[in-house]
């Protein structure tokens, strides 16, 4: 019983990081009123750009870094498209992922092409905790790779900027109202611009952790909708990194838990153990929907008058 406890929250573990990633980088953007809905985009040209310098490299540090990168760049490109062309944000959002999910298809097949056996990269290696990483239980939770523990740093320092630092302050105030912001000088333009590049840096990173973890290669779609899912566990967590991380941690659960039921071959369509992380979420979403909280700017361009 222990040991299957065990196994269950060392995938529980593994799995939340994209999730986690993906949401916590929504976010940050969402908190200064930019609402960047094109996640799985941004995932999936992390996971092909992530593979690609890992394989050619032979450093999967250098496929984390370029995706860092392309997702800033998308980042970017959605601050500008947003506010200095004050084009709609949900627009742009659907037509990034689009573009995002043709390019990554794109890039792959340009550089790796067609072939009968995919190319294969080595999966991040696991890091012990000296002591830590062999009491029973805590082992599953501390016996896992560095995007898993930065992970679990995020959450606690990003709720500390937020909520116990002025720079958090600001940024939550130019989420909330930003011509007030903007009249007591903080430079809301610039503020959104820097937090929805490093949002986007957190969805890029969270798309290569795809294929340096969980399948050692990319292949077309292989977010498998966690950067939607991700859009729900913002709203779920009412844009707190705290709750978003317990969120994570649930579908987390969900979708191994669907994969373990996959394996033990219980008689139920495999098809329906797939939709359980999304019908999690319309669940929620349909309890936690009139309590959930948003900032009150989100989804506005800003202009000064």
């Amino acid at each position: 019983m222990l040991e299957t406890i065990t196994l269950f929250l060392e995938l529980v573990a593994m799995t939340l990081v994209p999730y986690a990633l993906c949401s916590l980088g929504i976010m940050i953007g969402g908190r200064t009123g930019v609402f960047n809905i094109s996640g799985e985009g941004i995932m999936l040209m992390g996971a092909s750009t992530g593979f690609l310098g890992a394989y050619f490299a032979g450093n999967s540090a250098v496929g984390l870094f370029l995706a860092l990168i392309v997702g800033g760049c998308l980042g970017l490109l959605l601050a500008y498209l947003t506010e200095t062309l004050k084009i709609n944000q949900f627009i742009i959002g659907i037509c990034l992922y689009i573009f995002g999910m043709g390019l990554a298809d794109l890039l792959y097949k340009i550089i790796i092409g067609v072939q009968l056996t995919p190319p294969l990269v080595q999966s991040l290696p696991k890091i012990l905790i000296p002591g830590l990483s062999q009491v029973p239980v805590l082992d599953a939770l501390l016996n896992q790779n560095a995007l898993v523990y930065l992970t679990y740093a995020l959450t606690p320092v990003l709720y500390y900027v937020l909520y116990k630092t002025r720079l958090g302050l600001n940024t939550r105030a130019v989420g909330e109202n930003p011509k007030v912001a903007d009249v007591v000088g903080i430079n809301v333009v610039r503020t959104r611009y820097t937090c929805t590049m490093i949002g986007g840096m957190l969805m890029g990173l969270a798309g290569a952790y795809l294929p340096l973890v969980f399948t050692g290669t990319y292949m077309p779609l292989i977010a498998g909708g966690r950067g939607f899912m991700a859009i729900g566990l913002a709203i779920f967590g009412s844009w707190r990194p705290e709750r978003i991380f317990a969120g994570s941690f649930l579908f987390a659960g969900i979708e191994v838990l669907a994969f373990r039921m996959q394996i033990l071959k219980i008689a139920v369509p495999y098809q329906f153990l797939l939709m359980l992380p999304f019908i999690a979420v319309l669940i929620l979403m349909g309890v936690f929907y009139k309590r959930a909280e948003f900032p009150a700017a989100i989804g506005s361009p800003y202009s000064r008058e």
